[in-house]
C-alpha cells in the first residue's frame, strides 16, 4: 500500500529495539503488565520506518524506469511497500535477522522480455546506483524454483535500501502461479519447503527455463514433471 504523509523518522537504535521488542512479544519473553503497550509502541515505531521508504521507493521506480527506456526495455514496472503484517511475520521468521538491515522493505520490479535484456538492465543499475546487495536466481535458482535477478541499491538521503527485482515474462508468470496456489490453499509456497505443490513448481521451473533458452526439456525432466504431476493431485484434492 501507499504511505505519502510525513512521519517522524525513527533512529536507527529505536528501529532496532523496536524490532528487539517484538520479537521478546512474540516468545511471550516481555515482561511486566505493560507488555502490550510496549508492542504497540513498538509497532508504531515499525510502521513509521516502513513508511520512511515511500519516498525512495517512489524515487527508485523513476530511475528504473529511465534505465529500462535506455536500455530500449519495455516499460512494466510495478513497486511496493511490504505489508507490516509481512515484516512483522518475517521478524518471527528470522530472529537473527536486524529490523534495520531488512532490505526488501521496499520494492519495485521490472518484467522483460529475456535474459539478455535483464543482465543489460543489471549492468547499468550496479553502475548507476550503490549496491548493498545481489543475488542472481538465474545463475543459482532458489531451492522453490524460483529465478529472477534482485540488486539492492539504496536511494533517497538516508540511504534506504530498495529491491530492485529484474523477471522475464516467463519468471513472473511461474512466481504468480505459485502465489495463487498458496493464496487458494492457505499456504506460503515462496518460502523453501518440500510439499507436493513445491516440488511439483520446481521441477516446472527447470522444463520452463530451458524453454526460455530455446531448448527442449529431456524425456527426464519430463517424467520427474509427470511424477511430481501424480503426487501432487491428492494433496490439492486433500486441502480443498
Amino acid at each position: 500500500g501507499w504511505q505519502d504523509a510525513a512521519v517522524a523518522e525513527p533512529s536507527k537504535s529505536q528501529v532496532k529495539k523496536a524490532g528487539s521488542t517484538m520479537r521478546k512479544f512474540f516468545r511471550g519473553e516481555l515482561p511486566g503488565h505493560d507488555a502490550v503497550d510496549r508492542a504497540m509502541a513498538a509497532v508504531e515505531t515499525i510502521e513509521a520506518f516502513r513508511a520512511a521508504h515511500a519516498t525512495p521507493l517512489v524515487s527508485a521506480n523513476n530511475g528504473l524506469r529511465s534505465m529500462l527506456r535506455t536500455e530500449r526495455c519495455p516499460v512494466e514496472v510495478s513497486q511496493r511497500l511490504k505489508r507490516m503484517t509481512t515484516i512483522l511475520d518475517k521478524l518471527r521468521r528470522e530472529p537473527t535477522l536486524a529490523l534495520a538491515s531488512m532490505q526488501d522493505i521496499g520494492g519495485v520490479r521490472a518484467i522483460l522480455d529475456d535474459v539478455a535484456q535483464i543482465r543489460r538492465v543489471e549492468a547499468r543499475l550496479m553502475r548507476n546506483r550503490p549496491v548493498v546487495g545481489y543475488s542472481d536466481y538465474i545463475t543459482s535458482p532458489r531451492a522453490s524454483g524460483y529465478r529472477g535477478v534482485h540488486v539492492v541499491v539504496t536511494y533517497g538521503e538516508a540511504d534506504r535500501p530498495i529491491e530492485v527485482q529484474l523477471r522475464t515474462k516467463v519468471m513472473h508468470e511461474w512466481a504468480i502461479t505459485v502465489e495463487r496456489l498458496g493464496g487458494n490453499l492457505g499456504q506460503n509456497f515462496k518460502q523453501d519447503g518440500d510439499t507436493p505443490v513445491q516440488r511439483f513448481m520446481a521441477v516446472v521451473s527447470e522444463a520452463m527455463a530451458i524453454e526460455e533458452q530455446g531448448g527442449e526439456p529431456p524425456l527426464d525432466l519430463v517424467r520427474r514433471i509427470s511424477r511430481a504431476r501424480a503426487e501432487m493431485l491428492p494433496y490439492l484434492e486433500g486441502n480443498r
